[in-house]
């Protein structure tokens, strides 16, 4: 009969045409869900159901099915029906007692390891319990709890009683470092080794990375000085045999050189190098330059150390050095060259809040 409305159409308010809009725009939603939304909203445009079936090329019983289910449940008939599934083959119990076992070090039970692994967890259930569990049964289950024994991240106790205020101190800095003031971050990277490898390098080719010989001679350390400028990300750095007390008070004088005007703020570990009488009396003779210290155990709030990470994965990682002088040339090239091309400020988020672990 021409001009009656079909018994399947869809038509749509608002808020249910904005959400199959976004579930189809969705980056990564189930495919048959897509396809559910389209036919409805093919319907809503006024699409016939065979027009529906050339569209997205599926079965005219297949959009049947889904108009009716969206006319009579809404957006939840496009959901699958819950389906029983097979019963479980392992009591819940069991479960239960592996989830108590596993957050607790194996030496508790008596067992003489670190931490527990799927292969020791199933024979202690087994030797324990006498119980028959998979090793990939308890692998699903640790992962669907989100469990993960053979993991470990070490973590540190702040000990200094004034860590949160030196943090913030320090924060403060970074984040709004004082008008005509420079600000470094210094500290140095001892026990740097010459490592010559016995034998040549060889370079990568198609399907081949690049093979470092394993074997090396040692041609001695050095140990190297760093003040990142945290405002420009320059560096200035100075390569010496030890970080004994003259070869501080010597960089420091060359700090000097490389700052000519303006007050000097010093962000640096409390060793004794920079907490002795001799540092004092530097500090003393040279008023536009004061030291902030770093708490205790907190060194990773220094700058310089980032630098340093980023020095070794680009200049000394797997390169070969003939001599102590071939490593020196290496360590002031890479200075000029990040001074020159790489020089940034490091973006700072820590805020100087108490960490929890």
């Amino acid at each position: 009969m021409r001009g009656r409305l079909p018994k399947y159409r869809a038509r749509l308010k608002s808020k249910h045409l904005k959400r199959l809009k976004a579930l189809v725009r969705r980056r990564n939603p189930e495919h048959w869900m897509v396809q559910r939304a389209q036919i409805v909203l093919l319907s809503h445009r006024g699409f016939r159901i065979r027009q529906i079936c050339d569209a997205l090329t599926v079965d005219h019983q297949v959009v049947r099915r889904w108009l009716k289910r969206f006319i009579e449940h809404g957006f939840d008939g496009l959901k699958d029906h819950d389906r029983p599934g097979r019963l479980p083959s392992i009591d819940p119990l069991v479960w239960q007692k592996v989830a108590t076992i596993v957050v607790q070090l194996p030496e508790r039970f008596g067992v003489p390891l670190a931490r527990w692994s799927v292969r020791e967890l199933a024979r202690f259930l087994h030797d324990r319990h006498g119980w028959q569990v998979s090793r990939s049964s308890l692998s699903r289950f640790l992962r669907s709890m989100a469990l993960q024994p053979h993991r470990v991240r070490y973590w540190l106790n702040p000990e200094d009683p004034d860590f949160d205020c030196k943090a913030a101190k320090i924060c403060k800095l970074y984040v709004s470092p004082p008008a005509n003031t420079t600000v470094l971050s210094l500290d140095e990277k001892p026990g740097i080794q010459a490592l010559r490898r016995k034998h040549p390098t060889r370079l990568l080719r198609p399907g081949r990375p690049t093979r470092v010989e394993f074997e090396y001679e040692r041609k001695g350390t050095r140990n190297l000085f760093a003040a990142f400028d945290i405002k420009t990300g320059q560096v200035l750095v100075w390569s010496t045999p030890s970080r004994a007390i003259p070869w501080v008070l010597s960089f420091l004088d060359q700090i000097l050189q490389w700052v000519r005007r303006g007050p000097i703020v010093i962000i640096t570990d409390n060793i004794s190098t920079r907490t002795g009488d001799d540092a004092r009396r530097w500090l003393a003779q040279h008023p536009r330059v004061r030291f902030v210290f770093t708490p205790k155990h907190g060194s990773w709030l220094n700058q310089v150390e980032i630098w340093f990470s980023i020095l070794t994965g680009k200049a000394l990682r797997s390169r070969s050095f003939t001599s102590l002088r071939a490593l020196d040339n290496a360590l002031y090239a890479f200075a000029r060259y990040w001074n020159r091309n790489l020089a940034h400020p490091f973006k700072w988020t820590y805020t100087g809040r108490v960490l929890n672990a």
